[in-house]
Formats: structure tokens, sequence, C-alpha cells
């Protein structure tokens, strides 16, 4: 009876999972097809996200039965910041790489979560880890040096992967920050990072998108950002963590990029040059390997102690 549940908890965990991911995968073409500028965006991301997260708060009686301390606010704070940040500079790469390509160069950000945690948390490198850092800064370089045979706009293609590595450096220092709050629902979190979002972007919000000069088209995929790829997403991608081991969390992660890249191909027309091929392979590796090897460790180090 036990293992039927565990059974049917794990088909629920993986659908959620990969729904979740195809989620994701189609961020890059809603912001796209949006029109809007990047901190307009994000604010509706904000408003329309924290309206499904909190509904889902009070429906679990979330609001009430937390306990708010000093520490919660002051990090919840820096990673909201560092979350919207991380969206920002994302959003800007798109329109001057293409969205797989800042996409691929995004998910290097394990390698600046390890650098993280040796500074804050004087964890070591392994050797292996080194390696695959090794290899995903080759594949970032030979996705930078591809500049002159790549369609740009404006020839910011190059800004656009520093932006894309950039936003990845925020998002890691999102996650560490993640971590520090650990017995928190992870979606109470969010909520009130989504207001901090709502309150910093107001400002910079294009109302003029719900007038009907601009067309039901970037309204639906505003509304999609916020409602879907924030909202929904988060719903999908907790209940999947909570269900699934860490290294199927891991291993399925890379479907987002590699959605991503087959949108560009088949709704943009973006056509890969071999230097870029050869650099979105390699980041894509290296990433899986240090997420699985990072699992396989903790593996290890939890068999030794059943065994002691």
């Amino acid at each position: 009876m036990i293992k039927n549940q565990q059974n049917i908890e794990q088909r629920q965990g993986l659908i959620e999972m990969l729904l979740a991911m195809l989620i994701c995968g189609t961020i890059g073409a809603t912001v796209i097809i949006s029109g809007q500028k990047e901190a307009s965006l994000i604010f509706f991301r904000c408003f329309f996200g924290s309206i499904v997260l909190g509904i889902i708060c009070l429906y679990k009686n979330i609001f009430k039965t937390t306990k708010y301390t000093k520490k919660f606010w002051i990090i919840s704070i820096i990673g909201g910041v560092a979350l919207q940040a991380n969206w920002y500079f994302l959003f800007s790469a798109y329109s001057k790489t293409s969205i797989g390509i800042a996409t691929t160069v995004y998910n290097i950000q394990p390698f600046i979560m390890v650098f993280i945690c040796v500074i804050l948390f004087k964890e070591r490198i392994t050797k292996v880890v080194f390696f695959w850092l090794v290899v995903s800064f080759i594949g970032l370089y030979f996705i930078s040096s591809a500049e002159t045979s790549f369609p740009s706009k404006d020839g910011s293609y190059f800004i656009g992967v520093l932006e894309a590595l950039f936003a990845a450096g925020l998002y890691a220092v999102a996650s560490v920050a993640a971590k520090y709050l650990k017995g928190y629902s992870p979606i109470l979190v969010a909520f009130f990072q989504m207001l901090l979002g709502v309150v910093i972007f107001l400002p910079f919000a294009d109302f003029s998108i719900f007038t009907l000069n601009n067309g039901f088209e970037k309204l639906s995929a505003t509304l999609a950002l916020g409602f879907i790829h924030t909202g929904l997403m988060y719903i999908f991608l907790y209940g999947a963590i909570q269900k699934l081991e860490a290294y199927k969390v891991a291993s399925l992660s890379f479907l987002y990029p590699i959605l991503a890249l087959i949108i560009d191909k088949l709704f943009f027309d973006v056509q890969l040059v071999g230097f870029q091929i050869i650099g979105v392979l390699l980041i894509l590796i290296s990433a899986m390997a240090v997420n699985l090897h990072a699992y396989i460790i903790k593996l290890r180090i939890f068999s030794r102690k059943n065994d002691s």
C-alpha cells in the first residue's frame, strides 16, 4: 500500500516537473511576444504572480501559521531584489542574443553557486567540479566568440551574453538566500518577493498594454507571464521538488534550455553556427554533470551515516 502511494507520488511529481519545465521553456517566447520593456514586464509578472501565490497562501492558511522574524524579512528582501534583477538582465539578453543562447548561458548558475558557497560556507571545490567548471567556461567562450556570425539587431550580442551571465549570478544569490530561509514555505517567500517587485517596478509599469491598440497577443503574453509562468509554474515546481528525488529534479531541469533552443529554431528561425552549437552542448553537459555529481556525493554521505 505504501509502495503504491510512493509510486503515485513519483508519477505526480514527474508530471508536475515536466509541466514546470514546459512552462519555463516558453518564458523567452512570451517575453518577446509581449513587446514590453523589461521593467514594465517584471511589474506585471510580479503583480499577477502575487495574486496566484497569495490565493494559495490563503487557501493553505500559510499566512497565519508562519512566524515572521527580522531574519525572514531581511533575507526575503535580499533574495527578492536579486531575483527580480536577474529577470531584468535575462529578459534584456533575449533580444540581444536569442532565447536559446541566453537560456543556455543562464544555466551556468550552478558554478556561480559553487563560488558563493566557497566564500560563505567555506566549501571546497572538488576536482570533478573544477573540471566541469573549466568545460563550461570553454563553452561560454565558444558562444561569446561567435558574435560575428550571429545575427544581432544592434551588434550587442556580446553584451547580451554578459547580461545572461550576470542574470545567472543574481539567480545564484537568490538561491543562496533561499537556503537561509529553511523552514519557511517557499510559496510564502515567493509571494512577498513578488509584492516587493510590485512596489519597485510600479513607476515603470506601462498600463497602455490594456488598451485595444496594443493588440490581444501582447496583452495575453503579459498575463501569461504572471499567471502561468510565475504563479502556476511555482505550484508545479515546488510540488515536484516535494515528491521527486533531487537527481530527477536536476536532470529534468535541463528540458528548460533544450525547449528554449527548439522554440528559437521553430518560431524565430534562429540558426546556430558551429561554435555556438559546441558551446551550448558543453555548458548543458557540464551543468548537468555538476548537479548529478552533487546528488551522488549526498548519497554517499547518507549511506556512510546509515552504515555507522
